[in-house]
């Protein structure tokens, strides 16, 4: 999360319960994990709650550093958004999408299929991507299976795809006319397109679901402090928090923003795959980055 959006859930927790001195550390996905094994590996567990790429979370339950939670808040999440065992639990997602200018797409032109990506239209920079789209590429070899997914990633990369730093600036830069294709997060581009920008996305089979996880410390120094943040954040309000800053909640009974980004009417693929079994060293060969 960006340091405001961290700050409001803390700040409500503290408003909540004042008597908890609550503090956060708030790093990127490799720094945040480096410093809990780090820590781990010194005998020193003191973190009590973390939020994170579940691809994190996960390797951090392999390495046995995640404890079960109890919150009654859980049932009001789907079950392909948290783990049979009750170790972790996606409280938000961001799904990677088709999107396009629609001053430089027509209606007949627009890929409404990732293969729809390869036709010759779309060559020699004329689909934009980020360069650390690790995610998206496992989640789609996962999904479709190695020889499908690899074969489909050969071709793409084929197409000469254009590389731009963090889809932020995709969904901008589409929306400017720069590109006539993107393949971004969808909720980034329904915000532009709300606001009158000329972008659109498709709903596709599957849409690869990055998600963003909460879990519970194995051995945590402040347990039933953790534990309220736990429900805090997984309850109606903590949802509706996050979808104020423009996510999109996998809480049920949390409409997004916009009800086409609703869940259970996009065919999405969550990728729930460890961080170690992805190496990003496999998706710069595949594109040829150095």
């Amino acid at each position: 999360m960006q340091p405001e959006d961290s700050t409001k859930l803390i700040e409500l927790y503290r408003s909540r319960f004042p008597f908890v001195d609550a503090s956060f550390f708030r790093a990127g996905s490799a720094p945040l994990l480096n410093r809990i094994l780090t820590e781990s590996r010194a005998g020193r567990f003191l973190f009590d709650v973390v939020l994170g790429k579940v691809s994190d979370l996960l390797l951090l339950q392999k390495r046995g550093l995640l404890g079960t939670m109890s919150s009654s808040e859980l049932a009001a999440y789907p079950d392909k958004f948290r783990d049979k065992q009750s170790r972790w639990v996606d409280i938000y997602n961001n799904y990677y999408t088709i999107a396009y200018n629609s001053q430089r797409v027509r209606p007949s032109e627009v890929p409404v299929a990732w293969d729809g990506l390869l036709d010759p239209r779309w060559r020699d920079g004329k689909i934009a991507l980020d360069p650390r789209s690790y995610d998206w590429y496992f989640g789609m070899l996962t999904a479709w299976g190695g020889q499908r997914g690899g074969d489909f990633m050969r071709k793409l990369n084929q197409q000469k795809p254009a590389f731009r730093d963090g889809n932020v600036l995709i969904a901008n830069l589409l929306a400017a006319g720069e590109f006539p294709i993107g393949i971004t997060y969808a909720h980034l581009i329904e915000r532009l397109r709300t606001r009158g920008a000329p972008v659109d996305w498709v709903a596709l089979k599957p849409m690869v679901a990055a998600p963003i996880s909460i879990a519970l410390a194995a051995r945590p120094m402040n347990p039933n402090a953790a534990n309220l943040f736990v429900d805090l954040v997984l309850s109606k309000e903590g949802s509706e928090i996050l979808k104020s800053m423009g996510r999109v909640p996998t809480r049920s009974d949390v409409m997004p923003s916009a009800k086409r980004l609703d869940a259970k009417d996009l065919d999405l693929f969550p990728l729930h795959v460890s961080s170690d079994e992805m190496d990003p060293e496999d998706f710069r060969k595949s594109f040829g980055l150095r």
